[in-house]
């Protein structure tokens, strides 16, 4: 196994101190209850990856769920949101090689596939995870056969980084401290070069990651350029996809990451999330609604 440069190791620790990037959790709504279904099985198809896959449920039927608190590298790349994300992906493990970071993606859902080739423990409270798809999903966490969180496990092995929605664990621990946890075991996973940190660049990260949030910049200002014609009725805050929030005014990394804090319960939530103030809640609140549904679990 190669060692990490001291100078990679010292900007790692640094990454983890000051909180900017190892660890992302937005939290949602922790107030509705888990619910715990034991014996599910995967089904394997083409369009799953690492940190999003189809279940069978123990009573038979059939639910797309993603994983809490992590994010793996993208396998489909049919859009340009895709292309867009396997690119900030790449960037943020610090990878040179488009093509050899969604070889990464591939071998987390190998790795995700294998750990859930036995039946395993799903714990969800059918949270609204559709995203960028247009397919029903909602968030879970999952426990292996062997006792273990799959997260933890995809993040240990470098196989995920530590991004995403979270909430308090099955177990009762606060998001806080899971946040905390799993920011460690990537920084460690990266120093010991394990998954998509074994061929990461460290002389070039910093400055991948900030072209990433120049051409971040590029696309917004285009954005703001161009007249996006606004939706003629209100979308639903909670399943309109990445294009339809930016036709209402929001720039593209705003909708992304109201994407990730979904679900929202009233459309002026929105303003919870970093960037959006009064004004911008003013501008896009006309053209959005939020309508819940009758019951979660459905």
């Amino acid at each position: 196994m190669s060692k990490a440069s001291p100078e990679f190791v010292n900007y790692l620790k640094w990454i983890a101190a000051t909180g900017l990037g190892l660890a992302l959790a937005v939290s949602v709504h922790a107030a509705d209850s888990l619910e715990t279904f034991e014996g599910c099985t995967l089904v394997e198809n083409d369009w799953s990856d690492g940190d999003s896959f189809e279940v069978e449920m123990p009573e038979g039927s059939k639910k797309v769920f993603r994983l809490y608190y992590v994010d793996c590298i993208e396998t489909g790349i049919s859009t340009t949101s895709d292309k867009r994300r396997l690119r900030e992906q790449s960037r943020y493990f610090g990878l040179n090689d488009f093509r050899k970071a969604h070889d990464f993606g591939l071998k987390a859902k190998t790795f995700t596939n294998e750990q859930l080739s036995k039946p395993f423990t799903i714990h969800t409270s059918f949270a609204d995870a559709r995203g960028r798809s247009g397919k029903p999903r909602y968030y879970c966490f999952i426990t292996t056969s062997e006792g273990k969180d799959l997260a933890q496990l995809l993040v240990t092995t470098g196989y995920a980084r530590a991004f995403g929605v979270g909430r308090e664990m099955p177990d009762g621990r606060p998001r806080d401290e899971q946040d905390a946890l799993l920011s460690d075991i990537e920084l460690a996973a990266a120093i010991r070069k394990k998954g998509a940190w074994s061929i990461s660049n460290p002389e070039a990260i910093v400055e991948m990651r900030k072209e990433e949030r120049d051409e971040m910049r590029g696309l917004e200002a285009i954005d703001d350029a161009l007249a996006i014609k606004p939706p003629e009725t209100p979308i639903d805050l909670n399943t309109a996809s990445l294009e339809e929030l930016v036709s209402t005014g929001l720039r593209e990394s705003l909708a992304d990451a109201a994407i990730r804090m979904r679900p929202f319960k009233t459309v002026a939530e929105i303003e919870n999330v970093r960037g959006i103030g009064p004004v911008t809640l003013k501008k896009v609140s006309p053209y959005l609604k939020v309508a819940l549904p009758a019951s979660s679990s459905e």
